[in-house]
């Protein structure tokens, strides 16, 4: 068995490791920050509305279905909004804000754990592939 050829291969199996493992980190961080919705009838009855404080990424839509995207500085029983733009809850149709779920978080354990044994299993089965150059392998 060829020597360059075996270091070939374990260098193309090192490369694909690590954009694998990549590719996982940047899923899981791409994932972490999604907006998700927040009862608006909610937040009218008990303002702020879940999950949404100061500096927060707010996305609104209005009856009039006008949108708006903004980070929270102004917030009281009324609405929310910045320093030049106030939104009243009564106004809303629908609310959502930047940050991370409960089922997300949950789902990226699960896929997270499933990847690393994944990752293991090939690892472990990597022993057992006989890579062979054009010349016959070696049977120990």
């Amino acid at each position: 068995m060829s020597r360059p050829y075996t270091v070939k291969v374990q260098a193309k199996w090192t490369a694909f490791i690590g954009h694998y493992l990549l590719a996982i980190l940047v899923f899981n961080l791409a994932a972490c920050s999604t907006m998700h919705p927040v009862s608006v009838e909610h937040a009218m009855k008990y303002p702020p509305g879940r999950g949404i404080d100061y500096g927060s990424l707010v996305h609104v839509k209005m009856l009039d279905r006008t949108t708006a995207k903004f980070r929270v500085t102004v917030m009281n029983a009324d609405g929310l909004g910045t320093s030049s733009e106030f939104y009243h809850y009564e106004d809303m149709a629908n609310l959502k804000v930047e940050g991370e779920t409960t089922t997300s978080n949950a789902g990226m354990i699960i896929l997270g754990i499933l990847s690393v044994a994944a990752l293991a299993l090939l690892v472990a089965n990597a022993d057992t592939i006989s890579v062979c150059s054009p010349a016959p392998c070696d049977v120990p």
